[in-house]
């Protein structure tokens, strides 16, 4: 099958960590013997046709300059760049038109679209209009919660659904959110498993507890991530612990202030962006993950977590709860630092308590085949299912 990808964020190169997530997805189609091209809005520094792990990739070019493509050259992607700055919205119609140019132009070599993230699903639909190829759309987070919310995402929902022959969400806790404007009832949203990288991810067997428990937290530096919160939690807990950041981020200079300002530096480490294949090695270094957002989808690094066996503290957002139920991990309010730090003096302080959350989301990721191969497999159905025209 010739499958078309249209997303906002994919790896510019193996091992770099922007819509790995997606990348993974393919690579495994791949490895089942579909053809891929995939379309993604270029970066600073990053336009044109290139390969990433034997994948088709065009970085698309929407700009005259690189300073021009600031909509996708900022840490947490474009809906952070369009809040950081009013002059990066200013290339959001160019950066939409060129898409849809693109799409419409590859989709003729197509079977099927797969469209990543409402904004590609928006160029899926125009292409739509003049290939006619069946169209498959996953919505990942943010952007059901905008559908929801606020009039002008949720009419451009309803024109994308329109057009869909299957949509699916990462996470059961989307479906409401979406549900009222998906056209007709026949066109059921689909919750796939959407796995994690075994191979990659695993437990460290032969950890054994120290003198010092280490968290980490993997991700992108703002405030939409709570980094705030989570210093403030961590300046109240006892015990030897140290903290290390994996990610860069348009916070990231403010973080380190307030680390100092509540006389934590010491026992902060901040490491800067990792790749993809580094990043497992950091995970079994740490004895837990805390993750503070104030809004996720589905976060992918809480999975990556448990098929490291450690234990999670995260905040209840999102399909967060669903991932680190059954004794997998610690959920917390959002912005709640008292809760918070309450929740990791538990970790921090219980050994006992965060073998048994670990133990519990290894087996939980084991047990259930939580794999790539698995979200291969249910999504090569889903495509057979839209090229065949059968909801």
């Amino acid at each position: 099958m010739k499958i078309l990808v249209l997303t906002t964020s994919y790896p510019a190169f193996s091992g770099d960590a922007s819509g790995n997530f997606i990348h993974s997805l393919l690579k495994s189609l791949k490895a089942r013997g579909h053809e891929l091209r995939v379309i993604v809005p270029g970066r600073a520094g990053c336009t044109g046709w290139r390969q990433v792990d034997g994948i088709d990739v065009l970085h698309l070019r929407y700009a005259l300059t690189d300073r021009g493509h600031m909509l996708t050259s900022v840490p947490g992607g474009i809906p952070e760049a369009m809040r950081r700055s009013k002059l990066a919205m200013l290339n959001l119609p160019a950066m939409v038109g060129c898409f849809s140019a693109a799409a419409a132009k590859y989709a003729k070599w197509a079977d099927v679209i797969y469209a990543n993230w409402l904004g590609a699903a928006v160029a899926g639909g125009i292409a739509k209009m003049f290939r006619n190829k069946p169209m498959v759309v996953t919505l990942r987070g943010d952007d059901a919660y905008l559908i929801h919310d606020r009039p002008l995402w949720r009419r451009a929902g309803r024109w994308v659904f329109r057009r869909c022959a299957a949509i699916t969400a990462v996470s059961q806790k989307m479906v409401p959110l979406m549900q009222p404007v998906v056209p007709t009832e026949k066109l059921p949203i689909i919750v796939p498993t959407f796995g994690v990288d075994t191979n990659l991810f695993y437990p460290n067997v032969q950890k054994s507890d120290g003198s010092s428990t280490n968290g980490i937290f993997i991700g992108n530096i703002s405030r939409a991530k709570g980094v705030d919160v989570l210093l403030n939690a961590l300046s109240k807990c006892e015990g030897q612990w140290r903290f290390t950041f994996v990610g860069a981020g348009p916070d990231l200079d403010e973080t380190k202030s307030l680390a100092a300002s509540l006389k934590i530096e010491n026992r902060i480490d901040f490491i800067g962006q990792k790749s993809i294949n580094e990043i497992p090695q950091f995970m079994r270094q740490a004895d837990f993950l805390a993750l503070s957002s104030r809004s996720e989808g589905r976060p992918n690094v809480v999975m990556e977590a448990l098929a490291s066996g450690l234990a999670v503290v995260a905040t209840d957002v999102g399909s967060t709860a669903e991932l680190v139920a059954d004794g997998r991990g610690l959920l917390v309010k959002p912005d709640d630092v008292e809760g918070l730090a309450e929740a990791l003096n538990r970790i921090i302080t219980n050994p006992s308590l965060r073998r048994e959350l670990g133990n519990n989301a290894a087996n939980y990721i084991r047990s259930n085949n939580i794999t790539w191969d698995r979200t291969a497999e249910e999504f090569e159905e889903i495509f057979r299912k839209a090229v065949a025209g059968i909801q």
